[in-house]
């Protein structure tokens, strides 16, 4: 009961911005247009200029981030019509993002702007300049950084030592080994496909862009690094105490 009454709150106050669904239904209505899986993570603590959403474009499986900023246009020429005659001279712009784009947090997309497919934006990036295809970009003023490649290996290479520091921080932190969940980024390095398939929290990375099946396949064709979850462990907490994770 009380859970429904803070929702009916949050959608008073926040209107359109109550939730991630409600916010895309709100834009699309107001013109803009919106393909399918696509997740405003934080409406209420994003702007997207409603001037001319009609102006707006994002194709499918698109993930915004808190802090987000899409501008379709500018009032800079407030400065010319005080200090040129008083002349009115419009600025607006086009923005489209294509698909299986990820914007990372705070990032500020200036009018004008194509964002391209496969396309990484990285936190706090301010976007001036068209970003094409399968890249990396970051920077204030944004500029790729890495091909889509390039970045594949770097994260797949970095799998096995990040999750084995999130095992650590979790047992220093609780006295204890760490559930199998937490890792539900990582599981591709302990679980196989057909264990994968069978656990909801699995399942619920591997419908992520809407290709489970390709993510299963992918699990099936491609050796784990870990036989299973008990080797996994044995791997993180070699050398330290048995006591330690008990």
């Amino acid at each position: 009961m009380l859970s429904a009454v803070k929702g009916m709150v949050k959608k008073i106050v926040q209107g359109p911005k109550a939730s991630p669904e409600a916010y895309v239904r709100h834009l699309r209505e107001a013109g803009a247009r919106i393909g399918n899986d696509v997740i405003i993570y934080a409406p209420a603590h994003t702007l997207i200029d409603e001037s001319y959403p009609w102006m707006l474009s994002i194709g499918d499986h698109v993930r915004i981030c808190q802090g987000v900023i899409l501008l379709a246009h500018d009032y800079a020429w407030s400065v010319l019509k005080v200090a040129k005659q008083g002349r009115i001279l419009g600025a607006s712009g086009r923005v489209t993002i294509g698909n299986n784009v990820f914007i990372g947090m705070n990032t500020i997309v200036t009018r004008g702007i194509t964002i391209g497919n496969h396309v990484i934006i990285g936190a706090g990036s301010v976007v001036t300049k068209d970003c094409q295809d399968n890249g990396v970009y970051a920077g204030n003023p944004a500029r790729r950084i890495a091909e889509l490649d390039d970045y594949l290996k770097k994260r797949t290479e970095a799998q096995v030592e990040e999750a084995r520091e999130l095992a650590v921080a979790y047992e220093e932190r609780f006295h204890q080994q760490p559930p199998k969940e937490i890792f539900h980024e990582y599981f591709m390095l302990f679980e196989s496909a057909e264990s994968a398939r069978k656990q909801a929290w699995c399942r619920e990375k591997m419908r992520l862009g809407g290709n489970e099946a390709e993510s299963s396949l992918f699990m099936e064709e491609n050796e784990r690094p870990f036989k299973d979850y008990e080797a996994f462990m044995a791997f993180c907490f070699q050398g330290r105490s048995k006591d330690a994770t008990t």
